[in-house]
C-alpha cells in the first residue's frame, strides 16, 4: 500500500516537473547502484522518476532556451541612412548596446531565483538491507515557520533591484550617448561656419584682386590673401577631422562602427528656467530618478534580508515514514519527526551580518539622495547662467556682424583700410560665430543635464 502511494506521490510530482522543467533528485540517482534485487516495486519507482523527471533531454532544451534568448538580445537594429534626431538616436543605442542587454539579462536571472523560491524541499528516499531485514523509508523536510514565504518575498524584492539596476544602467548609457550626439551636432555647426567664413573670404578675394587688376593695390595685397585663404583651408580640414571624430564615437555608441551618423536638432536656447523650478522639479526627481530608486531598492531588499535570516536561523523539521521488513517480527510502519538542535550554532552571525547589509544600503541611499539634490540644484544654476550667457551675446554680439562684414569691405574698395583690417575684421567675425557656438554647446549640455539630474528621460527599453 505505502509503495502504491509513493508510486502515486512520484507521479504527480513528475507531471508537474514535466512544465518546471526541474532536475531529477540525486538520492535517487545514487540510491539505484545499491537498491536490493528483491525489491523490484522500488526500483520500478527509481525508475519511472528518474525518467519522469526528464535529466538530460531537459537539461538540453534549457540551452537551447538561453541561446535563443541571447540571441534575441543582441539582435541590432540597422544603420539608418538619413540624419538622426537626438530621441532616434537614444533609442537606436539603447537597442544595439550588448552591455544593456546583458543588464537586462539580470532580470532573468532574479525571475529564475524567484523559481527556485518557490520549490519545495525535495524528499529523500533511503533504502538499506541487512540479515533477515529490510528497510526502506522517505523524508520530507516542512519549512512551516515561514522560510518559504521569506524567501519567495527576498526573490521578489530581488527582481524589483535587478530590473531598477537595469533601469540605472540605461539612463547612464543615455546620458553618454546624448554628450556624444551633442558634441557631433555641434562639431557639424563648426564645420559649416568655417566653410561660410571661407566663402566669405572668397568673396573678399575677388574684391581684392579686382582692386591689383586696377592698379590700386599691390601685390603684396594677393600674397597676404592667399596665405590668408592656405590657412582657412587648413580650419575647414581640422573641422572636417573633428566631424568625422565625433560621428565615430556616435556610432560606437550605437554600436554600429561603419555607419556614417548625421545629427540633426536646433541650437536654439530653450526657455529660461525658474527660481521656484527646484522644489516643482523635485517632486517628480525623488520618485522616478534612476539613481534612487535603484538605491531604494537595494535598502529595501537589504531590509528584507534580516527578516529571512531570521527565519532561516529556526529549525526546519523533517517528518519521516519507514517501512520494515523483518523475518521474525514481521512488517510494520514507523513514522517519526526529526529536527536541528540550534545548541551551538544559531545563526546569530548571518543575522548580524544582514544587519550591517542593511545599514550600508540605508547609508547609500541617504548618499544617493543627496547627490540627487545636489545634482539638480547644480544643474538648475548652470543652465541659467549658461542660458543668460547665450541671449547676452547674441544681442550684444551676433546683432554686429553683418554690419562689420560690410563696414570692413566698405573701407577696403574706398581706400580706408588695408588688407590687414579686412582679413582681421573676417577672422574677427569667424571667431564670434565660433565662440557664440561654444556658448550654445555649453547650454545644451547644461539642457541634458538638468533632464538627467531630474529623471526626465526618454523612456526606452532595450
Amino acid at each position: 500500500m505505502i509503495e502504491t502511494q509513493i508510486s502515486n506521490l512520484v507521479s504527480r510530482r513528475a507531471g508537474k516537473d514535466s512544465l518546471t522543467g526541474s532536475a531529477p533528485c540525486s538520492h535517487i540517482q545514487r540510491l539505484s547502484s545499491f537498491a536490493p534485487s528483491s525489491s523490484q516495486g522500488l526500483l520500478s519507482v527509481l525508475v519511472a522518476t528518474a525518467l519522469a523527471w526528464g535529466g538530460m533531454p531537459m537539461s538540453i532544451s534549457h540551452a537551447a532556451s538561453a541561446d535563443v534568448a541571447v540571441q534575441t538580445a543582441t539582435e541590432q537594429t540597422p544603420a539608418p541612412q538619413h540624419p538622426v534626431t537626438l530621441e532616434e538616436y537614444l533609442r537606436l543605442v539603447v537597442r544595439n548596446q550588448p552591455a544593456l542587454a546583458a543588464e537586462q539579462l539580470q532580470v532573468n536571472l532574479a525571475r529564475a531565483d524567484s523559481r527556485t523560491a518557490r520549490a519545495f524541499p525535495n524528499p529523500s528516499i533511503a533504502v538499506s538491507r541487512k540479515p533477515g531485514e529490510r528497510e526502506w523509508s522517505v523524508q520530507q523536510p516542512l519549512p512551516i515557520f515561514g522560510q518559504r514565504s521569506a524567501r519567495i518575498e527576498q526573490a521578489r524584492k530581488g527582481e524589483t533591484t535587478a530590473a531598477e539596476h537595469a533601469r540605472a544602467a540605461v539612463a547612464t548609457t543615455l546620458d553618454e550617448a546624448a554628450q556624444a550626439f551633442n558634441e557631433l551636432l555641434v562639431a557639424q555647426r563648426r564645420l559649416l561656419i568655417w566653410q561660410e567664413a571661407s566663402q566669405e573670404l572668397d568673396k573678399a578675394g575677388r574684391i581684392v584682386r579686382g582692386q591689383i587688376d586696377a592698379g590700386a593695390r599691390s601685390r603684396y595685397d594677393g600674397a597676404r590673401l592667399s596665405l590668408q585663404q592656405a590657412r582657412m583651408a587648413m580650419e575647414v580640414s581640422k573641422a572636417g577631422a573633428a566631424v568625422q571624430e565625433a560621428g565615430a564615437r556616435v556610432a560606437a555608441q550605437a554600436a554600429l562602427p561603419v555607419w556614417v551618423p548625421r545629427a540633426e536638432g536646433s541650437l536654439q536656447a530653450g526657455p529660461t528656467p525658474k527660481a521656484n523650478d527646484f522644489d516643482r522639479l523635485w517632486e517628480t526627481t525623488s520618485a522616478q530618478l534612476a539613481s534612487l530608486r535603484s538605491a531604494q531598492a537595494d535598502l529595501d531588499q537589504a531590509r528584507h534580508k534580516v527578516e529571512l535570516a531570521r527565519r532561516e536561523a529556526i529549525p526546519t523539521p523533517s517528518i519521516g515514514v519507514t517501512r520494515v521488513t523483518n523475518r521474525f517480527d514481521g512488517n510494520y510502519t514507523q513514522l517519526g519527526i526529526s529536527v536541528e538542535i540550534p545548541l551551538f550554532d544559531r545563526q546569530r552571525g548571518a543575522i548580524d551580518h544582514a544587519g550591517v547589509e542593511a545599514d550600508q544600503a540605508r547609508l547609500r541611499r541617504d548618499a544617493a539622495l543627496l547627490s540627487a539634490q545636489s545634482g539638480l540644484r547644480t544643474a538648475l544654476q548652470q543652465l541659467a547662467l549658461r542660458h543668460a550667457n547665450v541671449v547676452a551675446y547674441e544681442r550684444e554680439g551676433l546683432a554686429q556682424i553683418a554690419p562689420l562684414r560690410q563696414m570692413a569691405q566698405d573701407a577696403y574698395q574706398l581706400g580706408r583700410g588695408g588688407i590687414l583690417d579686412l582679413i582681421d575684421a573676417l577672422e574677427s567675425i569667424t571667431e564670434h560665430r565660433i565662440e557664440h557656438l561654444d556658448l550654445v554647446k555649453d547650454l545644451l549640455d547644461a539642457e541634458w543635464q538638468l533632464r538627467v539630474a531630474s529623471g526626465n528621460l526618454p523612456d526606452i527599453q532595450p
